[in-house]
């Protein structure tokens, strides 16, 4: 009878393991994941010492003070506050990104604390003391138009024209199958006066073939498979090319430089295939422009700019239109 009660307890603490909410997000992430995330979101680096050591002085930088409670529910306020959780609409790094944009009409890639030094020491001479919380409102009360941030949610369909820079140049030749190529947006993606995917933000294609020109006339061939870009509130954003971006690029010839648009062809969604005339390599130069589209619906929370900014930075934007494709 004690064996049996001892089996049937065995297994309901097995369940109520596997079934409690902690367990759950730590077969998605374990801990030190989660805090490796952190780490180089904020500081591009990992910290050295233990896990409660390093979780205590993230706390620091970011609220000013080591806080209570669970690890889990630590980590979890400052994945919160940091723009590292679902659901986390307006993060310091939101806030950080939405005064670069301000300040540079672009958004650079680099870890939040990096960024927030540069910053202040732009606008104040020198970097700033206290908690990053308290560091970046204030940034945001100086910098922002009234001194705040205006967010709205917004809805980015299928089918939205994005234009992308490649940042490498692709060659035939010479490039590898698993290279990854880095992409720059080339151009504020804004849904009415909503910015919601800034100039600057980066992302990268994954190069799946490669076929150098041969004998007997082949063609030179890349594929290129492009990842998501992220939103200015951190929701990642799925990049297409498809048949209508195809055309599109053949109609605005100078988008990805002079000559290439002709040339462009494409396989599956989501790869691009550059093939040139026979015989020859496929080479796309550094800094061909073009444009993808967003592959599907998606909700992000975009940043309300004022009527005269939105004038300024689209007064010069040629109207253009991707329809998701039948």
């Amino acid at each position: 009878m004690r064996k049996f009660t001892a089996i049937i307890t065995t297994v309901m603490l097995v369940l109520l393991t596997v079934f409690s909410p902690a367990f759950a997000q730590s077969e998605a992430s374990t801990l030190l994941e989660n805090l490796e995330n952190i780490e180089m979101s904020l500081y591009g680096e990992l910290l050295p010492g233990a896990i409660i050591d390093r979780l205590e002085q993230i706390e620091q930088d970011v609220f000013g003070r080591v806080d209570t409670g669970s690890i889990v529910n630590r980590i979890n306020s400052i994945r919160s506050a940091t723009g590292g959780a679902v659901g986390a609409k307006v993060s310091v790094a939101y806030k950080l990104a939405s005064v670069e944009w301000f300040l540079k009409r672009r958004v650079a890639t680099e870890p939040v604390m990096t960024k927030l030094e540069k910053l202040e020491t732009l606008v104040l001479g020198q970097p700033g003391t206290g908690s990053l919380s308290s560091r970046v409102d204030y940034l945001l009360a100086v910098c922002l138009p009234d001194g705040t941030l205006k967010t709205e949610d917004v809805a980015v369909k299928g089918g939205q024209p994005v234009l992308i820079k490649l940042l490498k140049k692709l060659d035939s030749s010479s490039t590898q199958k698993g290279q990854r190529v880095e992409i720059e947006i080339a151009r504020d993606v804004l849904i009415q006066s909503q910015l919601v995917i800034p100039k600057g933000a980066k992302t990268y294609g994954v190069v799946t073939e490669v076929s150098p020109a041969g004998r007997l006339g082949r063609d030179g061939k890349i594929a290129l498979e492009l990842q998501g870009i992220k939103a200015l509130d951190g929701t990642m954003v799925p990049l297409v090319f498809d048949e209508k971006t195809k055309e599109l690029n053949e109609s605005l010839q100078w988008a990805i430089g002079a000559g290439l648009a002709g040339f462009i062809v494409f396989g599956p969604v989501g790869a691009l295939g550059a093939v040139f005339v026979q015989g020859k390599d496929a080479v796309i130069p550094e800094g061909a422009e073009f444009y993808v589209a967003v592959g599907s619906d998606v909700r992000v929370h975009g940043m309300t700019l004022p009527v005269d900014t939105v004038v300024e930075i689209t007064k010069d934007m040629p109207l253009v239109e991707i329809k998701p494709g039948k």
